[in-house]
Parts: structure tokens; C-alpha cells; sequence
């Protein structure tokens, strides 16, 4: 219905209701509840999919939905901002590429095609930090880029070609890929080694290389490193130790596979995604 006609039929002026949709924004979308009775309907909902995580504002936003609460987003961000829901650390930044190294260079097989494969197809990898008291606390994962899944992961407090290999053998050992997989990372020193190379051909993948300081071409790595350390890293952002870290951070890789609502994959977890697409072949 055209919205001359509802005014018309209302008796209220085509001006009047532009003024006030414009004016009160958080009416538009019917009932209005209090900012305390969102918190706390939030806060309730965010510990029936997670102990100790604050999930990002998108997550929080499809549990309210879920619930029948409508908000607006920015209302909702300024209302977790103002409640400490929202950490408020700034990373600084920490190289862990040492590309500085004349060792052949894999071609980059994905060219930032991440959505354009099915379970197992390709995978990426990458190296963190998570920053204790003790030291760095170094974490390699391995990303299924078809199902968004970490199917391989390796802690260690040194950053070794070691580190990468565990994950990869980890991440095999979990999926048996087909030969053929791709294995994506950057120009890092550890994935150029010839112990993980020959790991890659013994497991028959492919190896995929991000062009030099191309962060965007292992983009699905990086906003998986985002998230971590968002939703993980203590207010101060270090962790007393390295096993605190370890046993925390561990925590939250079970809670994203298994539960946490992925953009990507239209807000299911990396697990419920995986079963759609196993029950649809």
C-alpha cells in the first residue's frame, strides 16, 4: 500500500509520518522494550551458548531476534558498549611472517576465491599470538574454507615449522582430504620449509601462497584471528599464563565449531553448516 494511502486511511499527514520515523527510530520497529530488560534478556541468552565468551554484536543481535526482540543494531551496540559487554583493548601489532628468505614461492591457487569450495576442497593456514605473562603463546590453525571449520590446530611458546606441521598432521588425520586439497598460507619462513612442504606432498595437497604483504589473500585466516582474540583475551589483553591461555582459548575453539553463529554461513555454526551440506549431496 502506498504511503499517501495509510496516512489517508490513518488521518495523519504524508509529513508527519516521515518526521516521525525519522525522529524516533527505535518505534520503527513495533514494540519498544527497555534498554534494561534487552541486557538482561541478552546477558541470558549469551549463557545458553557460551560460559564466558561475549559473542559479537551480529551473534547477540540474531539471539535477541530469535527471542522476538527487534533492535536497532546501532541501540543494541551502543547498549553492550555501555554495559562492558564489548572489550576495549587495541592490539598492537606483531609480525609473525618472516618472509625475508629466498625459498621458492608456491603460486597463490585461491587468487581470494574463499567461497567458491565444498567441504575438504582447500584449506588455509596461519600462525597467532595470544600474549600471556610468561611470553607469547603461539597457536597454527588449519581452516576449512568450504565449511568454515578449524579442523586443525597446535599450540607451542615457540614459533617453529614444527608448530605448522602438528596442525596440518592434526587437521589430516581429522578429515583425510582427497588428494588434490589446497593448502593456502602466507610466505612465512615455517610454511616454505622443506619439512613441511614434503608433509604436504606426502599427504598429496597442493600448496597455495599469498602474494607478499597481501594480507587480504588469507582474509578468512585473519578474520578467524580477529574474532579469537576478541571474544578470548581478557579486558588488561594478556593472559597470566600460557596454560591459562591455552586451556582458555582451547575453550572457545570448541564453542566456535560446535556453536557460534558464523556470518559466512547464513549465522549456523561451522558443525551445523558441515551436517547441511552432508545431508544435501
Amino acid at each position: 500500500m502506498p504511503v499517501t494511502r495509510a496516512c489517508h486511511l490513518l488521518g495523519v499527514s504524508v509529513s508527519g509520518f516521515y518526521a516521525w520515523r525519522n525522529s524516533d527510530k527505535e518505534h520503527r520497529f513495533g514494540v519498544v522494550h527497555t534498554d534494561a530488560f534487552i541486557l538482561e534478556t541478552l546477558k541470558a541468552e549469551i549463557k545458553t551458548v557460551t560460559k564466558s565468551y561475549v559473542p559479537g554484536v551480529l551473534v547477540c543481535y540474531r539471539l535477541l531476534r530469535q527471542k522476538g526482540i527487534s533492535i536497532d543494531i546501532k541501540r543494541l551496540r551502543r547498549l553492550m558498549r555501555a554495559e562492558g559487554l564489548f572489550h576495549r583493548f587495541h592490539r598492537k601489532y606483531v609480525c609473525t611472517t618472516d618472509s625475508e628468505h629466498d625459498l621458492p614461492k608456491a603460486p597463490n591457487l585461491l587468487d581470494r576465491r574463499f567461497d567458491e569450495f565444498g567441504i575438504n576442497q582447500a584449506w588455509c593456514g596461519d600462525i597467532t599470538y595470544i600474549p600471556t605473562a610468561e611470553g607469547w603463546l603461539y597457536l597454527a590453525s588449519v581452516i576449512d574454507l568450504g565449511t568454515r571449520r578449524l579442523v586443525g590446530y597446535c599450540f607451542d611458546k615457540r614459533m617453529t615449522k614444527q608448530l605448522v606441521i602438528n596442525a596440518l598432521k592434526k587437521a589430516y588425520e581429522n578429515e583425510q582430504p582427497d588428494a588434490g586439497c589446497i593448502f593456502h598460507s602466507d610466505q612465512g619462513s615455517q610454511y616454505y620449509s622443506q619439512a613441511f612442504q614434503e608433509t604436504l606432498q606426502e599427504y598429496q595437497l597442493r600448496s597455495s601462497m599469498s602474494r607478499r604483504a597481501q594480507c587480504w589473500d588469507n582474509a578468512p585466516a585473519e578474520a578467524f584471528w580477529a574474532t579469537l582474540k576478541r571474544e578470548t583475551l581478557p579486558l588488561n589483553g594478556c593472559f597470566n599464563s600460557r596454560e591459562e591461555a591455552k586451556r582458555h582459548v582451547q575453550d572457545w575453539l570448541y564453542y566456535y565449531n560446535g556453536r557460534r553463529p558464523h556470518s559466512k554461513l547464513g549465522m549456523k555454526s561451522p558443525n551445523e553448516y558441515y551436517v547441511q551440506l552432508l545431508n544435501s549431496i
